[in-house]
């Protein structure tokens, strides 16, 4: 089956697979070749990928909040933010986990830039997550 995994910014992969996990806001659902058509929301999350047979792990996307569509034989995921894992700098991540967290901790309880920090932090966290 067809697998697109797209955000606003760009096509995060495009490509043939056997199997495809992804995060949905009513846990994780897989998806196999001949799948029934359904439309479902997204978390935030990992997806991961089975290029040539399931139970082998080929890829791994972080998503952020999005939908996933099935429909003959594709799959479409559109997320908010998403990115393949093998190309995560980890220690520019950790640099910039580190950062927002000092500057959330400078920050007032009232401060309307608590939420967005909150946001970066979490998809930091993601993105380090094993």
């Amino acid at each position: 089956m067809k697998l697109r995994v797209v955000s606003p910014e760009e096509c995060v992969f495009e490509g043939m697979v056997a199997y495809v996990a992804v995060p949905s806001t009513a846990g994780e659902f897989g998806i196999l070749p001949h799948h029934a058509s359904e439309i479902c929301t997204i978390e935030s999350g990992r997806i991961r990928v089975s290029e040539q047979q399931m139970g082998v792990t080929d890829r791994v996307f972080a998503v952020e909040d999005g939908y996933v569509q099935v429909a003959n034989d594709e799959v479409i995921v559109l997320a908010t933010r998403a990115i393949d894992t093998s190309k995560v700098d980890v220690e520019e991540v950790a640099a910039r986990l580190s950062d927002l967290e000092s500057q959330m901790g400078k920050m007032s309880e009232n401060d309307g830039r608590r939420a967005y920090l909150y946001n970066e932090i979490a998809w930091c966290k993601l993105l380090l997550a094993q």
